[in-house]
């Protein structure tokens, strides 16, 4: 249990990295409000490096939460500059083991009895080493094969104390600085507590385990261990031992002889079933976490951290997509309000403005004439609105846009030629006849729609009335004004926005072409990953 000491150490180590890194971008803001962002992502190097790397030792040393935080952002690409991606990359396989004798005294008081008794065999060595816990390769009473993943000793007492410094720093940002118009920093902060909660509820990752090899119980290309639940406790997770190669060992696939173009394949349509049918997806899809046999077939491992889509926002999710195409700004703010992106008492005629100006705007653009340069646009335009307007991320969505730039970032590595909107196909074909028996539910929804529309039309005409005769009504200014106001800035601090968009339209886009619209299903498709492209790229 962690001393008063240590416990003021860790406060004091974790607070003053949390605000040098916040003077770092303060100070960056500033030389780009001079010089442009380029020269002051160039001035900043240097000491964005030197913090990385002081991240990277605090955390190793303090070990907790702080190592979660520098793997989260060490995949934000969109957010982070690239100093930071690299160093904190190495956070993935170099956090150090603790050693046997703490792993015995751990599984001894979890299962009240010596190990040998528990585990006949038992390797000293560690098998991997993660910032919560670690794995080693046992043997079963009944001979079976088996990884025993072990809740490192005190660090549910060390998360506390770093979780509750986590949370009293956001909030200091959330009431003293500008980042709050653009996060919804209490429910980001209530989001990583709670999945910091389940990541060290191993009863909890297995039962998601259980429910994700439900889910492709009949697919022969995914593979999820089986969960042993005779040898599982809240801090230690017995299951099945596997044998594959880490998805991101190229060299060792293509010596296996496994066609890595198809493993992308696989990938890709295994997360599209994830997030538009089941509702249910495994959030931390890095290549620690997958592994490939021949086949190929695909093992997903460690489920504490999981993502889920209601079917209340699934329905949502479709509303925006459908007021999209058909360039319903009110039905797009319906779903946006539904969704959670608009905060409560916010001016939605003010956020409706931007959208029908953004909806008129790029009306003539196609996914055949689509260039970068109109990407650019159409990119810095959505992040003005996110600035400008009060318009917020749920932290489920950035959960969900996190996933979608790994899973793109692992199929590309794969096979650096893949065309997603192609990857798609064969899944949309299957999803296209699955799709056929909704069709008229998917009329009486439209005309649900319809008819409220025309319920609260004599409400909206009564309330312009009156307000006309209270001399306060007001017309809004034109497209141009509007167009002038959406200043054009390329602060990369929204650039995450943009990944959050990409995957809603890709998968938007496939779920039109499944409801047999391929016009519109393709260019949402299309627009969509070039988004992500071109802001991966800068």
């Amino acid at each position: 249990m962690p001393t008063a000491m240590t416990r003021n150490k860790r406060i004091r180590a974790f607070a003053w990295l949390f605000l040098g890194i916040v003077r770092d971008f303060w100070k960056e803001a500033r030389i780009a409000r001079r010089h442009g962002f380029a020269k002051a992502r160039e001035r900043m190097s240097a000491r964005h490096r030197r913090r990385a790397i002081q991240f990277r030792d605090t955390a190793l040393r303090l070990g907790g939460v702080l190592v979660k935080l520098g793997q989260f952002f060490s995949t934000r690409v969109d957010v982070m500059p690239k100093e930071y991606i690299e160093e904190l990359a190495k956070l993935q396989d170099t956090v150090p083991a603790v050693p046997f004798e703490a792993v015995r005294q751990v599984i001894e008081e979890q299962f009240g009895r010596p190990l040998e008794e528990v585990f006949p065999h038992f390797e000293p060595q560690a098998w991997a080493a993660a910032s919560l816990a670690q794995v080693h390769k046992a043997v079963l009473p009944d001979g079976r094969i088996a990884a025993v993943k072990i809740q490192r000793p005190g660090i549910d007492k060390l998360s506390d104390i770093d979780l509750a410094t986590f949370s009293y720093l956001m909030e200091g940002l959330n009431r003293f600085t500008r980042i709050a118009r653009q996060l919804d920093i209490p429910m980001i902060v209530s989001e990583f507590v709670r999945t910091i909660g389940d990541e060290l509820d191993f009863v909890r990752e297995g039962d998601n385990a259980v429910r994700f090899k439900k889910y492709f119980g009949d697919n022969k290309l995914i593979y999820v261990p089986e969960i042993y639940w005779d040898y599982t406790t809240e801090k230690v997770l017995t299951l099945e031992a596997i044998d594959g190669i880490k998805i991101s060992d190229y060299k060792a696939i293509e010596a296996a002889g496994i066609d890595r173009k198809l493993v992308a394949q696989e990938i890709v349509e295994a997360y599209l079933k994830q997030v538009l049918e089941d509702g249910f997806f495994h959030a931390d899809p890095h290549p620690g976490n997958l592994f490939v046999a021949p086949g190929p077939l695909i093992t997903f491992i460690d489920f504490g951290m999981v993502g889920e889509i209601t079917p209340p926002m699934r329905s949502a999710f479709r509303d925006t997509v459908i007021g999209v195409a058909q360039r319903d700004s009110n039905r797009i703010i319906e779903a946006l309000w539904t969704l959670g992106f608009i905060r409560p008492g916010a001016d939605v005629s003010s956020v409706k403005n931007a959208f029908d100006w953004l909806l008129d705007h790029y009306a003539g653009i196609t996914a055949q004439t689509l260039t970068f340069a109109e990407i650019e646009e159409i990119q810095e335009d959505i992040m003005v609105i996110f600035r400008e307007q009060p318009i917020t991320i749920p932290a489920q969505f950035a959960f969900l846009g996190k996933t979608f730039g790994t899973v793109l970032g692992l199929a590309t590595g794969l096979d650096p030629e893949i065309d997603i909107v192609e990857a798609t196909k064969p899944y949309v074909a299957r999803l296209a006849e699955s799709l056929t028996e909704d069709k008229w539910g998917l009329v009486m929804d439209e005309a649900k729609a319809i008819g409220q529309l025309l319920l609260a039309m004599p409400r909206q005409m009564n309330e312009l009335l009156e307000k006309a005769s209270r001399g306060q009504l007001r017309v809004k200014i034109d497209s141009r004004d509007i167009a002038n106001s959406l200043d054009r800035s390329s602060g990369s601090r929204f650039a995450w926005g943009a990944s959050i968009f990409s995957a809603v339209v890709v998968l938007g886009g496939i779920w039109l072409i499944g409801m047999e619209m391929p016009n519109e299903g393709y260019a949402f498709a299309a627009l969509g990953f070039l988004v992500f492209l071109f802001n991966y790229r800068r």
